[in-house]
């Protein structure tokens, strides 16, 4: 009997100590691999930081690296990230087509590759990207021109930089926004646009192109602006040129510079797009996946809104870092 005891007893602590083995080899932490376009803007400091709270919070070990703005090293760099056996991938696409071969590259690797904000060709293998509605932002964003800016508008639009699909959406989105909104209120359609400049999505260059754009069409009276970066190199150029209350200013993001203009009155509405809410859906499908659970859609959106005199207040965190509101 005793004997019998014994072994049972033997075999409990066996067992248990082998349970407890799979459960520590289970709980490790999952390694993120991210790799973000460029660190330019507050907009993708403000990403890659919350990235970095998120594997504090949910408990996975994160390595993240910046492209720079280049693709050839933002495919180096995802190439290093797949020979250090990260478990999933998190990328930002410096280039809509050339990542197409990347995308190969990672799925040829076994690994889980999650997109956020930027729109890739449909040719790029992948599980999910998450981004804003750029088109209904944009459509949102004209909407508010039509039914606050009187008389012709005369625009001056302030572009990212060539063949970007963000920009695009969010370009395309504005003037068909614009045009109903004009239709609704007066059944024609009174805008054109006057010049474009390229800011390539920062406030020194937007200041730059904004300038130039002043000196070709001094007659816009709005300036579009494809993001919050580049419309506050406008409102500077803008002050620099003594139009102060002449041109509305038009952006994108919600950056809390711009919520400050904003209820300044110097600034007209912004477009929300939360680098929280961005980094937080990505994350969550992406645990939710390694997790077991399938059956993600290949596009998911995040929350859209227009920010203005009307409402900033519910949105402008003068203490966050980065200033964006977190929900």
């Amino acid at each position: 009997m005793f004997k019998k005891a014994s072994f049972l007893v033997c075999f409990v602590v066996v067992f248990c100590l082998f349970c407890g083995v799979l459960s520590a080899g289970k709980g490790e932490a999952l390694t993120v691999g991210f790799s973000i376009k460029n660190m330019h803007s507050p907009y993708y400091i403000a990403v890659e930081q919350t990235m970095q709270d998120l594997s504090r919070e949910r408990g996975f070990d994160i390595i993240s690296v910046s492209a720079g703005g280049d693709m050839v090293k933002q495919q180096a760099d995802i190439e290093d990230l797949i020979s250090r056996n990260v478990d999933v991938l998190i990328v930002d696409s410096q280039d809509p087509v050339a990542f197409i071969a990347t995308s190969k590259i990672v799925t040829a690797s076994g690994i889980p590759l999650f997109l956020l904000n930027t729109t890739v060709d449909p040719s790029a293998e992948y599980i999910t990207l998450v981004q804003s509605n750029n088109e209904t932002i944009g459509e949102m964003l004209g909407q508010w021109v039509g039914d606050n800016v009187s008389g012709e508008i005369r625009i001056g639009l302030l572009s990212g930089n060539p063949g970007n699909p963000v920009g695009f959406g969010r370009r395309s989105g504005f003037f068909k926004g614009l045009a109903e909104a004009q239709l609704i209120r007066t059944n024609t359609t009174n805008f054109r646009v006057l010049t474009q400049g390229w800011g390539n999505w920062s406030a020194e260059a937007g200041l730059e192109a904004a300038e130039d754009m002043l000196v070709a069409a001094p007659d816009i009276n709005v300036i579009f602006a494809e993001n919050d970066g580049m419309a506050m190199g406008a409102v500077t150029a803008i002050k620099n040129a003594g139009k102060e209350g002449e041109i509305t200013v038009i952006g994108v993001d919600g950056l809390t510079e711009a919520l400050a203009l904003i209820k300044e009155g110097t600034y007209g509405a912004t477009g929300l797009n939360s680098p929280f809410e961005l980094a937080r859906t990505t994350v969550d499908i992406a645990l939710r996946y390694m997790d077991g659970e399938r059956g993600f859609p290949s596009l998911v959106h995040t929350q859209p809104d227009v920010i203005s005199s009307a409402n900033v207040d519910e949105y402008y965190k003068a203490d966050l870092p980065f200033g964006f509101k977190t929900q």
